[in-house]
């Protein structure tokens, strides 16, 4: 791929944060962009511009539907499509949490550890960021100490096999905010990256001139959340994502005029308790 660590694109767009397998939800969230105005219904996946913010993989049923659809509609359209990498396209956690898994089972153990190391082998070359409008960053985890300029985004070496051996890579892709927390410290629940706080948010965001930071990564009850009045949201698109906590999924959309809004995925019966 010869696209940078850090991309750009323009508004309008959608943001779409984890899909994790579960390509139901990846239809259904096309179909929410439907344009009912068309008497020949252009339908949702070339009616909008995407913004896919990594964790196509793993927990789902379905991530080789999903990375298939999703890289097919990168080589057709590709100026409309963009696909960051997220914290589950990487080796160590994939082999882990299902993706691995899935191959085998529907390949068996050679045909689907090959495709297993292919797959890899591409995700090290995905973008980590992405610059909408000028002034809308968005990744998979967060926001990094580390970073200083946009530049220090771009000048990520790829590919980039082994994301914590770049610790601004491994923050992009893998940390959290938290509220009342000062500065950032530690993310003890990973055990990877840092939590960071709103006046550290706030500080990156003025030094790289921004006005949004967009992330998924953490899964929210109602698809999406705000963390410093506004200046970040959480984005998480997979619905019904444990069988006890039927969550929402959500995608944002960005306007011309950089308003936002979304549009909800309801939990699915047949997904609830799967």
């Amino acid at each position: 791929s010869t696209e940078k660590m850090l991309i750009e694109c323009n508004v309008p767009f959608v943001a779409v944060g984890d899909i994790h397998g579960q390509y139901n939800d990846l239809l259904r969230m096309f179909n929410a962009f439907n344009d009912p105005k068309n008497p020949s219904r252009k339908p949702g996946y070339v009616t909008s511009r995407y913004v896919f913010m990594g964790d196509y993989v793993d927990r789902g049923k379905q991530s080789l539907e999903v990375l298939m659809v999703l890289f097919c509609l990168k080589i057709q359209f590709p100026k409309s499509y963009c696909l960051l990498r997220g914290n589950h396209e990487s080796k160590a956690i994939n082999r882990v949490y299902g993706f691995q898994q899935e191959l085998i089972e529907r390949f068996d153990r050679d045909d689907g550890r090959e495709l297993f190391m292919k797959f890899n082998e591409l995700f090290t070359h995905m973008p980590i960021a992405c610059l909408a409008g000028g002034s809308i960053l968005l990744m998979h985890g967060g926001i990094s100490p580390l970073l200083q300029t946009l530049e220090d985004i771009r000048s990520i070496p790829k590919p980039m096999i082994d994301p914590n051996s770049n610790p601004l890579a491994c923050d992009l892709m893998w940390s959290d905010p938290m509220l009342d927390l000062k500065g950032h410290r530690p993310n003890e629940v990973r055990g990877v990256s840092i939590h960071f706080g709103e006046d550290l948010l706030l500080e990156v965001m003025k030094r790289l001139g921004l006005t949004l930071v967009v992330r998924g990564h953490q899964m929210m009850m109602n698809g999406f959340n705000f963390f410093a009045n506004g200046k970040l949201v959480t984005v998480f698109t997979a619905a019904s994502y444990y069988p006890d906590r039927p969550n929402h999924g959500a995608v944002m959309h960005v306007t011309k005029e950089g308003r936002n809004g979304f549009k909800i995925l309801s939990p699915m019966e047949d997904e609830v308790g799967r």
